[in-house]
């Protein structure tokens, strides 16, 4: 995360935190390098969180150590790794319309409670948010409302164009400096194959890296970075908290939280990640935060529950979320690694039923990240988790063709159709019971040949062929043999 007073590596990811509270230890971080200066009528609902003491002593220019979001007049939406560490009664909020930390015009206010999402993960950031509530309301300045699941659809979908702002560094690396008025950022949201998918992605002739999907969780976090003047334009330390801003006009929305970057901030190894918003409306709703249009008219994303394939498709099983509008239909997708989708569609069944659908057309043996979607009247939700797929089914069902008993005490067995179906096979076997015995088995060899010895003589045994692969087990029918 980004904070302003203290930083620590998240050793794993090689980043560096955000803002953090003086004398406390903070997540992973962002500011705005090589921005422009603000201020600018679409962020008058920037605020900066600051430690309450050192705002007495040394005013807020020296005491700010994350961002926020007006959402009301009463509550700001910010990081919870700006706050995790820290009460209300030692933080304060301050709107400032000409975006000077140390002007007189600003307006500061104490902070009555703290609101952070219950399952925020510090290792991995991902539930980066949290809510505040004001002990008095900020007034004339026009708050911005969060975008829902249905409008993230665009003014966060790949390549859309954004914006971040904030008092954080406006160098690349330590030691920080600091701006007392804040910058702008324009960037450009990654799409998910750069974002979770490990791809690097071009903005303007630049190439960034992208993160992979031990990094980034895709569905609670978004990537994004700028070029301007042939240098990456990010967020940096200090700018923890702070809104990215997607749309225009009357049709700006609170798309993202500034929640962490890399150690080096505005370079070409990786984009800033920013807290998808729409992926928390659940808590913000709950935190007394107004949204226009209400996100309960959006269901919320399925659970995909299985996904078996064949080698040319694979059939995924979803499972509806248990609160929410109900869906109408489902839509799972299969992206290669180019990042092309392929897709089928099916109709929902009354909850709490679960929906199967086939993708085909797939490639053998490519690796497919899979995920899906309900609808209800048209609006979308958000993806489900992704996994990972390879197409190769179930073996093909074996046949035993021959089945004869030798003197002694053995079977000897010709099958066929021995195959894995793109998937190497790790067990192939005639297996023979009986009641009352042990069971005995033997393994099929070249030409499909296998001896099944140690059978009890007079005894009628039930014999079939198993084959086993990756994905499963495939049995012949019966055969039936009396050892001699």
């Amino acid at each position: 995360m980004r904070a302003r007073f203290a930083l620590i590596a998240v050793v794993a990811l090689a980043l560096a935190p955000a803002h953090a509270l003086a004398g406390t230890v903070a997540p992973p971080s962002p500011r705005v390098v090589n921005g422009i200066a603000g201020p600018s009528p679409e962020f008058d609902a920037l605020v900066a969180l600051g430690d309450r003491s050192r705002y007495r002593q040394l005013g807020m220019d020296r005491a700010q150590f994350c961002g926020g979001t007006l959402a009301s007049p009463t509550l700001v939406i910010t990081a919870a790794h700006c706050i995790t560490d820290t009460t209300a009664r030692s933080i304060v909020v301050g709107s400032y319309p000409d975006g000077e930390l140390s002007s007189r015009s600003g307006r500061v206010v104490d902070v009555a409670a703290i609101k952070v999402h219950p399952d925020y993960r510090p290792d991995t950031q991902v539930g980066d948010i949290a809510v505040l509530t004001l002990a008095e309301p900020i007034l004339g300045v026009t708050p911005l409302t969060p975008a829902t699941a249905r409008e993230a659809r665009e003014l966060a979908a790949a390549g859309a164009a954004v914006s971040v702002a904030g008092w954080g560094a406006v160098n690349h690396r330590d030691p920080w400096r600091y701006t007392s008025t804040y910058r702008i950022g324009r960037l450009v949201v990654f799409p998910a194959s750069s974002c979770g998918g490990g791809e690097p992605y071009t903005i303007d002739g630049v190439e960034f890296a992208g993160y992979g999907p031990g990094a980034v969780k895709s569905r609670y976090m978004l990537c994004a970075e700028g070029v301007r003047g042939g240098e990456p334009v990010d967020s940096c330390v200090g700018d923890s908290g702070g809104p990215l801003v997607g749309g225009t006009g009357s049709d700006r929305r609170l798309v993202g939280v500034v929640s962490w970057g890399l150690n080096r901030c505005a370079t070409t190894r990786g984009p800033g990640v920013y807290t998808r918003v729409s992926a928390f409306t659940d808590f913000l709703v709950s935190a007394g935060v107004p949204f226009t249009p209400n996100p309960t008219d959006e269901p919320l994303a399925p659970t995909i529950t299985r996904v078996t394939s064949t080698t040319h498709s694979i059939t995924v099983t979803m499972a509806p979320a248990g609160r929410g509008i109900a869906p109408d239909e489902y839509v799972a997708s299969a992206r290669d690694p180019r990042g092309d989708v392929t897709s089928c569609k099916v109709t929902a069944p009354p909850r709490p039923e679960t929906a199967r659908c086939t993708i085909s057309g797939l490639v053998v043996a490519q690796e497919y990240a899979v995920s899906a979607i309900a609808i209800s009247s048209g609006v979308p939700s958000l993806a489900s988790d992704e996994q990972i797929v390879t197409p190769a089914g179930l073996p093909s069902r074996p046949r035993i063709i021959i089945a004869h008993a030798e003197p002694g005490g053995v079977a000897g067995f010709v099958v066929q159709n021995i195959r894995g179906n793109g998937s190497p096979l790790t067990d192939k076997r005639v297996r023979c019971t009986a009641p009352g015995h042990p069971s005995r088995s033997g393994i099929i060899r070249e030409q499909g040949i296998a001896l099944v010895s140690r059978l009890a003589r007079g005894t009628t045994y039930s014999c079939v062929a198993v084959v086993t692969n990756a994905y499963g087990t495939a049995t012949s029918t019966k055969a039936r043999v009396t050892a001699r």
